[in-house]
């Protein structure tokens, strides 16, 4: 296929009624849209039109949308073109079907449009049909790949439990998976729910990104290529004083009480099979990050945060504080020990206590394991943000903390 048309989009859907809600929504959107409730005419289509993208309904009779791909893949002409399915069927097996096809990406019906134009915009930039540097594209996942497929999850009829209690700040994941179509399907299914996933094939560049990233949960393989297995990555994790609380839970192909064991002793919150339903992984990720939501952050106007500090750790809380650019002030106490830290805008304007202010007083907050936390929203009184920024004292504090346990160890 000669250079697509970067705005054009092409659609094979035989329901007369479906493709007139895409050409409207597409078209609001900005896109231009050709159509074809014929699937003998798709091939015909591309050739003449060069979309950019197309989108194909799985379940149409005489001609379904494998049918559809397969002619489009046959064809010198078209072949290039990326597919994306559209089908009602939310099992795990059948996208697996459809990515070892070729397919870039599988959208489960229904669909809200803000979700459609999303995930549109993504492939469109390449971010599903071209990954990081290193990582295999999903093209490469097709159907002469010579990949181990994860196991086929149990079908299940119950609807997908909703998130909507996650607050938006909390919604960002870190998936370390070697299997491309095992870290696609959750990628696809943690985006539906409205998290930011980020990916990575080993342990060795899972520890980079979650130090880069501070995700608020990590899902993790068991076994994956290179040095650093996921009960090595795990250590790894629990041993940064930035990323220590963050919530991990195992996927494992191979359910054994005693990898569980290991799991949960090196300091995993779950350890899961990869044939649990897709319905109750939702669940045991709803379950680990509601945690986060007992503590009862309502924003800047609203009651103030509460809890264990063991619960997230001093890093944990003072990101959240920052992230939902709270303002008044933070008070942590640990027996007769008293830290106040005091935000405007999310912005650390000063730090009291424990014998310390300012960065020093954060510092020292950042080696507290236990105590409990208030945030008390309000005047936090006179002050300027702290010179380094926030990102910056974080991060440093976190590395002096971690040198100053390595040396204790020694």
């Amino acid at each position: 296929m000669t250079q697509p048309w970067p705005r054009t989009i092409a659609v094979v859907e035989d329901d007369r009624r479906a493709l007139d809600e895409l050409h409207e929504l597409l078209g609001s959107a900005g896109y231009r849209v050709v159509s074809t409730n014929d699937p003998r005419a798709a091939v015909d289509l591309v050739r003449d039109e060069r979309p950019a993208l197309l989108l194909c309904n799985v379940a149409m009779p005489g001609m379904d949308g494998y049918a559809v791909l397969k002619s489009i893949q046959a064809d010198a002409a078209t072949a290039a073109c990326p597919v994306v399915f559209l089908s009602p069927n939310q099992e795990f097996s059948e996208r697996i079907r459809a990515f070892r096809h070729g397919v870039i990406d599988y959208l489960t019906r229904p669909l809200t449009p803000e979700v459609l134009l999303r995930k549109i915009q993504k492939a469109l930039e390449g971010r599903l049909a071209a990954p990081s540097a290193g990582a295999p594209t999903v093209t490469e996942v097709g159907p002469h790949a010579e990949i181990v497929d994860p196991p086929k999850l149990p079908e299940s009829t119950s609807a997908m439990p909703r998130l909507e209690d996650i607050p938006d700040v909390l919604r960002s994941v870190l998936v370390v998976e070697d299997n491309a179509i095992f870290r696609t399907f959750l990628r696809s299914l943690l985006t539906v729910q409205g998290f930011t996933v980020h990916e990575a094939t080993d342990g060795e560049e899972g520890l980079r990104m979650a130090l880069e990233h501070r995700p608020w949960l990590i899902l993790t393989d068991v076994r994956m290529p290179g040095e650093d297995d996921g009960f090595e990555f795990c250590r790894k994790v629990r041993s940064h004083s930035l990323i220590r609380q963050t919530p991990l839970l195992f996927l494992s192909g191979w359910d054994d009480y005693k990898a569980r064991y290991q799991g949960l002793e090196l300091g995993a919150d779950d350890f899961v099979s990869k044939q649990t339903p897709a319905r109750e992984l939702l669940i045991r990720i709803q379950v680990i990050l509601k945690r986060y939501v007992d503590m009862g952050s309502r924003g800047r106007s609203g009651p103030g945060m509460h809890g264990e500090l063991s619960v997230m750790g001093a890093p944990g809380v003072l990101q959240v504080c920052h992230l939902t650019r709270l303002t008044g002030t933070l008070t942590v106490k640990q027996g007769r020990r008293r830290m106040a830290v005091r935000f405007r805008d999310g912005e650390v304007i000063g730090a009291e206590g424990d014998g310390d202010n300012g960065e020093g007083a954060i510092f020292a907050l950042l080696a507290w394991e236990e105590g409990t936390f208030e945030f008390a929203p309000g005047d936090p009184g006179s002050g300027i943000p702290l010179a380094a920024g926030f990102d910056q004292i974080l991060l440093e504090g976190c590395r002096l903390l971690d040198e100053e346990r390595r040396a204790d160890v020694v």
